[in-house]
């Protein structure tokens, strides 16, 4: 006779969580945008297309400074708040050369009045 030399083990089920709803990083203010339920196409153009149909929707639409900073700070592909991604980053290199200037332009006045 064989014996039988297989060990049961208990097998107990993993706990199944589900995750939570993520908050959306873009912010409350894209719900609000003109563009919600328009075509993404129009916001992301072929390359040579300059988004005509794209900015003026931005140019009404009332969240267009949040929705400029956003992709501005997170360096989006496509058109938001009016700008394609390299005006974005030619706007964001002229605001950095402006602070740079103030702030040379503060440190010489209190080096002045010294």
């Amino acid at each position: 006779m064989l014996e039988d030399t297989s060990t049961e083990r208990s097998v107990r089920p993993l706990p199944i969580s589900m995750p939570a709803p993520v908050a959306s990083a873009l912010g409350e203010w894209n719900g609000r945008g003109l563009c919600v339920g328009e075509d993404p196409e129009v916001f992301f153009p072929p390359h040579g297309d300059p988004g005509t149909d794209a900015r003026e929707t931005c140019a009404a639409c009332r969240v267009r400074g949040d929705c400029l900073n956003y992709a501005t700070e997170t360096d989006e592909f496509g058109i938001w708040g009016g700008l394609d991604q390299q005006e974005r980053r030619n706007l964001k290199r002229k605001q950095r050369r402006r602070m740079e200037a103030a702030s040379h332009a503060k440190d010489n006045q209190a080096e002045g009045a010294a």
